[in-house]
């Protein structure tokens, strides 16, 4: 039984501890992360002529945070298997649900650069013009690192080596942020495809965006589905993870 025991004081220090002190330490993999939504924006860029690049600058901000938290499936399957750091966090009381926020904020924090990058272009390309589309890509934001972490989590701790977590979380990746409508008008897509890549959680996230940015339109029924799917893998992470072995 998952205990609901919580934290703020472990969070912050862990998520100090997996984001900056990683980010002072090695500040090439920064560059490495956002080096592929960069590419992409460019591909769109050259492909469309420009008239798609306000559309892959949005998808650069959905793609960089979730892939970034994606990526956390690597690391906990390393801080499992290779240092035995999670052992160490269940001797000393840790709960699950702490561990994820803390990488979650941790991800936040290793996503900061990349992050400032295409939130000003965002700004400079007038993508974005009224505190409500700021505030909405906030919540949009926080809620893929809440879901997108709770994956990383379940991958990572049931993964028996090392080795098959880097290849797992580039798979998932690519396969929740780049095949998605997230760099391209969902509107491309046929309905059922559309329908079909919902599993994905930047998919919900793009099509909100996308109708409230450039179409004028909030859909509550989008923002209810996000919120669930991502509060969903979260929450089957927490119940899935193996945290005691």
């Amino acid at each position: 039984m998952v205990r609901l025991k919580f934290s703020p004081r472990f969070v912050l220090t862990f998520a100090w501890f997996y984001g900056w002190s990683s980010v002072k330490r090695g500040p090439g993999w920064v560059l490495s992360y956002l080096a592929w939504p960069l590419a992409i924006l460019f591909m769109m860029y050259m492909v469309s002529r420009g008239t798609l690049v306000k559309y892959a600058l949005l998808g650069g901000v959905i793609s960089t945070v979730t892939s970034n938290a994606l990526s956390a499936l690597g690391d906990t399957a390393f801080l499992k298997l290779e240092i035995k750091l999670q052992d160490l966090l269940v001797a000393a009381d840790v709960s699950p649900i702490e561990y994820i926020v803390g990488i979650g904020l941790g991800n936040l924090v290793y996503s900061f650069p990349g992050l400032a990058l295409f939130i000003a272009l965002l700004a400079v390309y007038r993508v974005i013009t009224s505190p409500e589309g700021w505030a909405l890509l906030a919540l949009v934001l926080l809620l893929l690192v809440v879901g997108a972490s709770g994956l990383a989590y379940l991958g990572g701790s049931r993964l028996t080596h090392v080795r098959n977590s880097w290849g797992l979380a580039a798979f998932l990746s690519i396969f929740l942020t780049m095949i998605p409508p997230t760099y391209y008008p969902y509107t491309y897509l046929p309905r059922d495809a559309l329908l079909g890549l919902m599993v994905s959680p930047a998919t919900p996230a793009a099509v909100l965006l996308q109708r409230f940015v450039f179409g004028g339109s909030f859909d509550p029924r989008l923002l209810a589905l996000l919120i669930f799917e991502n509060l969903a893998y979260a929450a089957l992470g927490i119940a899935l993870g193996r945290w005691e072995d």
